[in-house]
């Protein structure tokens, strides 16, 4: 799926660019290791700490407050903000509790992940409750990113 999802967006000549917190660089990190990544791969911004989101991103406290910092209401404004930062066709932002120490709750455990893909003027947001260690988790929520990143690439070819 992986390999796949680049060599299509090296295809389409779409550039990638990512905002990530729970996933630390991680997205951009596998993305770099494509043969691909010369022609798709912009960069990332890590915002792992709220302080970056808050100083670097300007993402208000008040939204993070009412929210969290684990949100989709956050992830959605990272892209908002970071698209002033990073210019790119197709954007990801990743929020999240790969580990324990965030805003887990009932609702949300450890594991939930929220990302919204950004492409042509459209978000497209996702919840996903992953299991298991970090490193598999974050292997997962790279295989769940790359498979909806193809999915609206290719719907939008059809539509």
């Amino acid at each position: 799926m992986f390999n796949s999802c680049c060599k299509l967006l090296a295809d389409k000549k779409i550039k990638i660019a990512f905002f990530e917190s729970a996933s630390a660089g991680y997205l951009a990190y596998r993305f770099s290791l494509s043969p691909y990544s010369g022609d798709i791969l912009i960069g990332s911004l890590v915002s792992y700490d709220l302080l970056v989101k808050e100083n670097t991103l300007h993402i208000s406290e008040q939204l993070i407050e009412k929210y969290t910092a684990e949100s989709m209401q956050v992830t959605v404004e990272m892209i908002n903000k970071g698209k002033e930062l990073l210019h790119a066709d197709l954007y990801v932002a990743c929020t999240g509790l790969l580990k324990k120490g965030g805003s887990e709750t009932e609702e949300k455990p450890v594991g939930t992940f929220f990302y919204s893909i950004y492409y042509k003027n459209n978000f497209y947001n996702f919840r996903r409750v992953l299991k298991g260690p970090a490193f598999l988790k974050l292997r997962n929520l790279t295989h769940y990113i790359t498979q909806d990143i193809k999915l609206i690439i290719l719907d939008e070819k059809a539509s």
